[in-house]
């Protein structure tokens, strides 16, 4: 039978290990304001939701298709979807594919998660309605588009006038097909001027007027304090469905499985190809965030293939894992093209 002597180097151990749990229930309780951001699930969007496509498409021939086409997900902790321990703060920070950063660098102050989830379901929309613009026009197919009121900020000259949803049909009677277009005149307009808008709101189409202020980065422009989008009019007809997703950066995964699923031929191919980035409806690819989550991932997913936007390249550089091939993209014809395979995927340039 041993029996416990007590001796100053036991004890000192004891303290040790006593103060190290008493730290570690601490961090379970200790809130942080910050935000973590780790791998989310992926979304093959030539596949099923819930029984039904995450892309359906009418008024055109629909190809087969097979492989996978995985859009790239972030998932979110902390910040205005609730506390941040200090614990899982820690851990975050010796994850190499965590990412772990101040609240106020993603949120305004005081965003509360509902806000939060409304402006990325706003976003996740948008991302889907130009998506659908750029791949139809990549197809050739006949698209009509128009600016569109995404959001009218508070106390905004705009506020109590336009309001979310309506659709832009003319600006000082010349017609608008595009927000750069829409936004090129009100600025042109300069400050307290007169801006008559056609609208159709609805059913109903109705003239407005929206009195400018200076805008807050050049005051010799005119600003309404509205949030712009686009939407289009097409005899092709496209429908997402997936919920519980938002941000902008699955414009470009969208806009390929369109493009796939209107064209013959097979673009995936039998692959596992994954991507990131947001699209215009011009078809450019632009920068997204979280780009070093998504890269973890798809290769945890087995994925060969990665589309990245080319102005992530300085970040896909150091964070991407062995194995994992990634072409850097600028447009939706660019990475058609690097899945067609007709030349290497473009890679990041170095240096």
């Amino acid at each position: 039978m041993r029996r416990w002597v007590d001796t100053p180097r036991k004890r000192v151990i004891v303290v040790a290990l006593v103060s190290w749990l008493l730290v570690l229930t601490a961090m379970e309780f200790i809130s942080v304001p910050y935000v973590r951001l780790s791998p989310g699930p992926l979304f093959n969007v030539l596949a099923e939701s819930d029984g039904k496509p995450i892309i359906s498409i009418d008024g055109a021939e629909v190809f087969p298709v097979t492989g996978q086409l995985e859009m790239t997900t972030v998932s979110e902790r902390g910040g205005p979807y609730g506390d941040l321990t200090l614990f899982e703060a820690f851990t975050g920070w010796i994850d190499p594919s965590v990412a772990v950063v101040p609240t106020s660098l993603l949120y305004p102050p005081d965003t509360s998660g509902d806000a939060a989830r409304q402006a990325g379901s706003d976003q996740f929309s948008d991302s889907q309605e130009q998506a659908r613009i750029a791949a139809l026009q990549e197809v050739g197919e006949p698209v009509e588009t128009r600016p569109l009121i995404l959001e009218v900020s508070p106390d905004s000259p705009a506020e109590g006038i336009l309001e979310h949803g309506d659709v832009v049909l003319a600006a000082q009677g010349r017609a608008v097909r595009s927000p750069q277009r829409l936004a090129r005149i009100i600025a042109a307009a300069g400050p307290s001027a007169d801006v008559v808008l056609d609208v159709r709101r609805g059913d109903e189409d109705l003239s407005v007027t929206v009195v400018t202020v200076a805008n807050p980065d050049d005051p010799q422009k005119g600003f309404l304090g509205v949030t712009l989008g686009i939407v289009a009019d097409s005899p092709v007809t496209v429908d997402f469905n997936l919920d519980d997703v938002g941000g902008p950066s699955a414009g470009l995964i969208f806009s390929l499985g369109i493009v796939d699923k209107l064209t013959p031929g097979d673009l995936v191919g039998g692959r596992k190809v994954a991507g990131t980035g947001t699209m215009d409806f011009d078809g450019r690819v632009g920068p997204i965030g979280g780009i070093a989550q998504k890269l973890a991932a798809a290769h945890d997913d087995g994925v060969t293939l990665f589309l990245a936007p080319k102005d992530n390249c300085d970040e896909v550089l150091g964070a991407t894992p062995p194995g994992l091939e990634v072409a850097a993209v600028e447009s939706l014809s660019e990475a058609r093209q690097a899945l067609e395979g007709d030349l290497p995927p473009p890679p990041c340039p170095v240096g």
